[in-house]
């Protein structure tokens, strides 16, 4: 398979530290599992803490008053169908009994990276909702992180940049037409500017900082509150063969993208 040039410089760890914290709040704890690639293992934080989960969970609670229990199912560089096949099994903790409420799922970069096509990825994102349903034996509600922009930097290779931007926006398409034609499933866009300020980005200039995450973790906080509060408010009871399309909290379904696309 064809991919992208390496980016120049030492590739950046993971987060390190625990992979799960919590937030003192009132009611049950929303346990919320952040499932992916290196965006979420936090690359370009030290920490879990100052990485997305880390900064996603206050935010949360201060939008909402309620707790949050989290935990990080990551894989710096994995692709959609890499998550899915070596990270899904490891969504519940048997030993705690700890089951997720919720899960956002940050992937794309690393299928971006090589070249894999807009249906191709269409269909291993299909897959890996269903597995997660599969996996955790209930309706529970799925997250798609949208996908940054990428901010140009002097030393990228010729081309680099504009086949990334390019295929980011194929890939974040894709994301869109999952979450609208899914029960409960949903998209939210990253939110982050266009080019994003210098201090928001790793060294790589690639990742994301921890004030980076934190910017990002608050956006994301904002969509997901009113699905946390009401998944707060007791279970869902819509069965698997539900409404066939999501995205309702975050405005209405966008309209899926050419099968043309590739």
């Amino acid at each position: 398979m064809f991919e992208l040039p390496p980016r120049r410089g030492t590739p950046l760890a993971e987060a390190d530290g625990d992979v799960h914290g919590a937030t003192e709040g009132h009611g049950p704890p929303l346990r919320l599992a952040v499932l992916g690639d290196s965006a979420a293992a936090g690359v370009g934080a030290l920490s879990h803490r100052e990485a997305l989960a880390g900064q996603l969970a206050p935010a949360l609670t201060a939008l909402t008053g309620q707790g949050v229990s989290w935990r990080v199912t990551a894989r710096a560089g994995a692709t959609a169908e890499a998550v899915r096949r070596g990270l899904v099994p490891q969504l519940t903790d048997p030993l705690t009994r700890w089951t997720p409420d919720l899960v956002l799922v940050a992937v794309g970069i690393a299928d971006a990276r090589q070249l894999r096509g807009p249906i191709a990825f269409r269909r291993d994102v299909t897959r890996l909702v269903r597995d997660i349903r599969l996996r955790l034996g209930h309706h529970v509600p799925v997250v798609f992180a949208g996908l940054p922009s990428l901010d140009p930097s002097e030393d990228a290779e010729p081309g680099v940049d504009r086949i990334m931007r390019g295929y980011l926006w194929l890939l974040e398409r894709q994301l869109m037409s999952v979450a609208a034609r899914h029960t409960a499933t949903y998209h939210l866009p990253a939110g982050l500017p266009p080019r994003i300020p210098a201090e928001w980005l790793a060294a790589d200039r690639f990742n994301l900082s921890p004030q980076g995450y934190r910017s990002w973790g608050r956006t994301l906080a904002a969509g997901i509150a009113p699905l946390a509060e009401r998944t707060a408010a007791g279970p869902r009871t819509e069965p698997l063969g539900g409404s066939p399309r999501g995205g309702g909290i975050f405005g209405p379904p966008d309209p899926a993208p050419s099968t043309r696309s590739r």
